[in-house]
């Protein structure tokens, strides 16, 4: 990606930001929606002075309400915007753009990436490293023992459960290896068909592949007309689990959650698909 000269000039000649030093950073901007829900738990609001856009929205974020009225709205990887709030320390993703990255540490704003997210141990260690990072280790370790409480209870509920091959479905996208939602069904009592199928990552699998797995759940997102496209499709709506209606939504801001929200993910899905060892989910993790 390349900037423009003046910006470049700008953070060169000037020193625009300045780092904190070693102490606790005081201004901390996120851009990345996992950091986001962590940092509202365990950050105080005075401290953050940035989260994306898709905080305040229900259907994608877990903390939608709570965000300080104070932090600045991203709708995008704004240079500009984190050195006119003097940002000490911005929260990325494993995907931020690495020539972004750059110009961010030589304005002297320090950067920390979120690494790993793929699997329930990377979120946990994810959630201690952004509580190091930011200064709030008390409050990240708090959090970190309610994930561990709540999945440590749900693999007692579950433990020699059958487990169901449940297939992710979202517009011909499914979950492979190495995803969360793949960890998702897994810690809920399920079998990933997308890990079953060889599949690594978000990827495309088509209607006839999708049909011949036959899969004995489809858990989608309640995004407006999802359940009704299934139905639609000649092939998809076909499956045995449409047809015998074992098509399951969750709230997309528990599917998409990529923090410690994804433990109550887990508990709502296993409650969807063994009600009879998991009669209820539990209630959210800091709500």
């Amino acid at each position: 990606m390349r900037w423009p000269a003046f910006v470049v000039a700008l953070l060169t000649a000037c020193g625009a930001v300045s780092a904190a030093g070693a102490g606790a950073p005081q201004r901390v901007a996120s851009i990345n929606l996992s950091a986001d829900e962590v940092l509202v738990d365990i950050l105080p609001p005075g401290r953050l002075v940035g989260v994306t856009r898709f905080a305040d929205e229900a259907e994608h974020s877990n903390v939608a309400g709570r965000v300080p009225a104070t932090a600045y709205r991203f709708a995008r990887a704004d240079l500009e915007r984190l050195v006119a709030l003097r940002a000490d320390l911005v929260v990325v993703s494993e995907y931020t753009d690495a020539d972004f990255l750059a110009l961010v540490e030589r304005s002297g704003m320090r950067s920390h990436r979120m690494r790993g997210l793929g699997s329930l141990a990377g979120i946990r260690a994810a959630l201690l490293a952004l509580g190091d990072a930011v200064g709030e280790p008390v409050g990240a370790q708090r959090l970190a023992a309610e994930f561990d409480r709540k999945l440590h209870a749900l693999a007692r509920a579950l433990d020699g459960v059958r487990r169901p091959r449940v297939l992710y479905w979202s517009q011909g996208v499914t979950a492979g290896a190495g995803t969360t939602l793949t960890a998702l069904i897994e810690a809920a009592g399920g079998q990933s068909v997308g890990s079953e199928l060889g599949l690594a990552g978000i990827v495309p699998l088509g209607a006839e592949r999708a049909f011949v797995a036959d899969p004995d759940f489809i858990l989608l997102g309640n995004w407006p007309g999802a359940q009704e496209s299934l139905g639609d499709d000649p092939l998809l709506g076909q499956l045995r689990a449409v047809r015998e209606g074992r098509v399951l939504t969750l709230p997309n801001e528990l599917l998409v959650a990529v923090s410690h929200y994804t433990a109550d993910a887990a508990w709502a899905l296993a409650h969807r698909l063994h009600p009879t060892r998991v009669p209820q989910p539990q209630a959210a993790a800091a709500r």
